[in-house]
């Protein structure tokens, strides 16, 4: 049984959206570098990306966190969709990330299953994710779960995964 539990972010929870944009710059930090992927968004820019995806008058999305037992936020991910050039939707993975204390206890596992139910709710048949070509443990736990390279972009060392939903 985990020492966690996966939950739709407060909306009204100032601490908790505040985190989740903190967590969206480490992200960056570890995946780009300090200079580079903690240059590239302010606070506030952050902040409101992450209140986007709970106001469905600006997109359909969601946030989910991992609270650990204690009320510990041990990790988020963020889910939206979106539609491709011939209209059809599909679900993005926007940004996963547990604190480094919580990694190899399954928090990444539950918020990528959570975040596929979701998916699943709002009747998408596909997921991606967009990520740097060199975030191997993104692309692991991805692969882990069924998603395949289906995009590489080499002069911006991205990358999309994707996984067809079965029914």
């Amino acid at each position: 049984m985990p020492g966690f539990v996966i939950r739709p972010i407060d909306p009204e929870a100032h601490d908790e959206v505040a985190l989740v944009a903190e967590r969206m710059r480490l992200t960056l930090v570890e995946v780009l570098g300090e200079e580079t992927g903690g240059a590239m968004y302010t606070r506030e820019w952050l902040e409101d990306r992450v209140r986007e995806h709970l106001d469905p008058a600006r997109l359909r999305g969601q946030v989910f966190v991992a609270v650990e037992s204690g009320g510990a936020v041990a990790g988020h991910t963020i889910v939206r969709i979106e539609e491709d050039d011939g209209g059809r939707a599909f679900g993005v993975f926007s940004t996963t990330y547990v604190a480094p204390d919580a990694r190899r206890g399954g928090v990444a596992d539950a918020l990528l299953d959570r975040g596929e139910a979701w998916m699943r709710e709002q009747q998408v048949t596909v997921a991606q994710t967009w990520t740097s070509d060199t975030n191997d443990p993104l692309l692991a736990l991805f692969r882990k779960h069924g998603y395949a390279l289906t995009l590489r972009v080499p002069e911006k060392k991205m990358v999309v995964l994707s996984k067809a939903f079965e029914d």
